[in-house]
């Protein structure tokens, strides 16, 4: 988490140091044109890079918080405003501290993401041994009376061309890991993001237009600057929705329309956007990016998942 807040300020650094470059180049053919020495004074401060970042301005609605509170970990329950589209605020939300508050139990992520990985890995590397290589099985010398080593078949490993001996084979690499430790490894994950201040709640995502542009304004809106992945060009964020409904794109200007679905056409072209129906929401998502967008749908069916008894 830390690493993702010093990304974060890197890249906000670079954008703002990009737009002090623009603005002193600005300010330096200003000073050329008219012989204003103010104007090459400004162009001097702004090479410097005087722009600072207004925390408050520039983490969009949400109350990011860079220090985690001693209280973290307490299962105080907590609330949190909803916002619109419009960035609006829609009244507010309590997050149970049961599952947004438990103790921030790094080994407990660890494993989870592990075996996440571990389940996401294809297995199927694979090299031939010397029973499946193509080559003749005569003997490639007489044993005897040649004075050399004693030589098989030429599809032995020593031999060119021949089989490898104890190499890959087509395997899973999934391992086992209890449900407890799963569903625990989700609560870690969630109230890290609540203890930062970088979970957001909106109410609906009805009425959003299916363009890219306006899901990035969105992201804008509600994240800010702090939401920007390293380079801070692209906001990095994930969407989380109730279940998916089927939608046909050729009618997007109709109203059949899910509203989730029209988060997915929107930010498909968007690299660091990930949307999930809230049944597919896991810990490495949660961690890979910087925000997380729940929709009050999503969140409440979220919270009956958890605290749902477990089916062994």
């Amino acid at each position: 988490m830390g690493d993702g807040r010093a990304m974060a300020r890197t890249g906000v650094a670079r954008m703002f140091a990009s737009d002090a470059s623009a603005n002193a180049a600005a300010a330096a053919a200003t000073a050329k044109t008219t012989g204003d020495e103010d104007a090459g004074a400004d162009a001097g401060d702004a090479r410097l890079g005087s722009r600072t970042l207004d925390a408050s301005s520039s983490s969009g609605v949400m109350d990011v918080r860079w220090n985690i509170s001693e209280t973290q970990g307490k299962g105080v329950d907590a609330t949190i405003a909803v916002y619109g589209i419009d960035g609006e605020r829609r009244g507010e939300v309590t997050l149970p501290g049961r599952i947004f508050d438990a103790p921030l139990r790094v080994d407990i992520a660890h494993r989870v993401v592990r075996w996440q990985r571990a389940r996401a890995q294809s297995g199927l590397h694979k090299t031939k041994s010397r029973g499946e290589v193509s080559g003749t099985t005569r003997k490639a010398r007489p044993q005897k009376g040649q004075g050399r080593a004693r030589v098989g078949n030429l599809k032995a490993p020593q031999m060119r061309g021949g089989g490898t001996a104890h190499g890959p084979v087509v395997r899973s690499h999934e391992h086992n890991l209890p449900k407890k430790v799963r569903r625990l490894g989700l609560k870690v994950a969630l109230s890290a993001k609540a203890a930062e201040g970088k979970i957001i709640v909106v109410d609906t995502f009805a009425g959003l237009e299916p363009k890219t542009r306006a899901m990035k304004d969105l992201l804008e809106r509600l994240t800010g600057d702090v939401g920007l992945a390293a380079g801070g060009v692209y906001h990095s964020s994930l969407i989380v929705d109730g279940e998916f409904e089927e939608g046909d794109e050729d009618a997007i200007e109709s109203e059949a329309v899910a509203p989730n679905a029209l988060v997915r056409l929107s930010s498909r072209n968007l690299p660091h956007v990930q949307v999930l129906p809230q049944i597919g929401l896991n810990v490495y998502s949660i961690l890979k990016h910087r925000s997380l967008i729940l929709t009050r749908g999503g969140l409440e069916q979220l919270i009956s998942r958890l605290d749902a008894p477990i089916n062994r």
